[in-house]
């Protein structure tokens, strides 16, 4: 018994059937997923990378036992862009804001721009 469809067709229509499916696994993701996942995939040499920047504003806060409201209260961003930064949401953190950085976490002049450049190595 077959289905009439030669072996040629019949591998079409899984390959349609797979592609037609696809997109729906994509959307089915968390859209702030997909975001933070895009960004931190284009870390590469020439482009910024906010992934870097998230993860050592994170693990230095924690060193330090500070949480996001502490880092604003000591001249830092607000606590709700520091939760962003820490969440690759702010994709080109204005030189301010990265000098905020800089002075609230008690890091050297230039140490959050250089991150973010991929200047600064992870042990820095």
């Amino acid at each position: 018994m077959t289905s009439g469809k030669t072996r040629p067709e019949a591998a079409q229509g899984k390959r349609d059937a797979a592609v037609a499916a696809e997109p729906v696994a994509v959307a089915a993701q968390p859209v702030a997923e997909r975001d933070a996942a895009a960004v931190a995939s284009e870390s590469t040499a020439g482009q910024r990378d906010i992934k870097a920047l998230a993860e050592r504003v994170k693990a230095r806060r924690k060193e330090n036992g500070w949480t996001q409201a502490d880092v604003a209260k000591k001249g830092g961003p607000s606590a709700g862009a520091i939760s962003q930064i820490e969440r690759c949401l702010i994709e080109e953190p204005a030189e301010d804001l990265l000098a905020k950085l800089d002075a609230a976490l008690e890091w050297p002049s230039g140490t959050a721009d250089g991150i973010v450049r991929g200047l600064v190595g992870a042990a820095s």
